[in-house]
């Protein structure tokens, strides 16, 4: 399962991949990638994973992948958040610059996180996080703030996919979930965001991609019904809509995402 792809979740799955891939491939040919001059092997929870932190001020962001993706899916974005804070970027293992998975291949949202936490430990950076997340990321920000939500100044969810896509969203999107030589467990990564999670007045931000869908489609009304839901997961939230990109908003329309890390900077406490 994979649905990080070019422009849209609403299609079958087979046909979303390769344009992602492309994408991917297409800016490491083209020399678009982040500086990697902080970037270290870091060993977090027992895995070896890639990170680069870039920037100064605060809170850190830290940018989460989508499914399958690496780092440098962030690029069209990156220069411009890292010019307004510090800023973390990392790949999962078996993904991008990270070695495979050590031991069992199968994994779940509520175990990348823990990862992730335990690199941005390993490589130094304190919390509390603005966390970034894309696609699939989406879960791993949302079991993060779960699990500690001490360590999350803000959160963002960039066209992100919801708990429980895999049992009630299109065909091909049920069951588990695979990525870089593993296996995801949707089912324990639903359970790892613990029903949302209730974020209270941490700062949200909720892009919903608006192309190529129209609202017609049941897939259409079924996603955007879920992206609002999310927005309601904290008191301070807004919810909006980049209505020219497709999936990878970082890519289509950057100047969005940058708009919403200013929006959470700005709603951070001042006390």
């Amino acid at each position: 399962m994979a649905h990080n792809g070019d422009m849209s979740l609403r299609r079958p799955l087979r046909t979303v991949l390769a344009p992602l891939l492309a994408l991917v491939v297409g800016l490491l040919l083209l020399g678009v990638r982040p500086a990697a001059a902080d970037a270290l092997i870091v060993s977090a929870d027992g895995q070896r994973q890639w990170i680069s932190c870039a920037g100064e001020g605060g809170p850190t962001a830290v940018l989460i992948n989508g499914l399958g993706s690496s780092h440098t899916i962030w690029s069209p974005v990156l220069k411009r958040l890292e010019s307004r804070t510090r800023v973390c970027v990392t790949d999962r293992p078996g993904l991008g610059s990270s070695p495979p998975r050590v031991g069992s291949r199968r994994t779940d949202a509520g175990e990348h996180a823990r990862e992730l936490s335990a690199a941005l430990v390993a490589a130094g950076e304190k919390g509390p996080y603005l966390l970034i997340a894309h696609s699939y990321g989406g879960l791993i920000g949302r079991a993060f703030a779960a699990q500690r939500p001490g360590e999350v100044a803000g959160l963002m969810l960039v066209d992100a996919v919801y708990p429980g896509i895999q049992r009630t969203f299109l065909p091909s999107y049920r069951g588990d979930w695979h990525e870089g030589g593993t296996v995801i467990d949707m089912d324990a990564s639903e359970r790892a965001t613990r029903g949302g999670p209730d974020l209270g007045s941490t700062p949200l931000v909720v892009l919903t991609a608006g192309k190529p869908g129209n609202g017609s489609s049941w897939a259409d009304r079924k996603w955007n019904r879920e992206q609002r839901k999310a927005a309601s997961l904290s008191d301070v939230s807004v919810h909006w809509f980049a209505r020219k990109s497709g999936h990878v908003i970082q890519h289509d329309q950057p100047g969005r995402v940058v708009a919403a890390l200013d929006w959470l900077l700005a709603h951070q406490p001042t006390s």
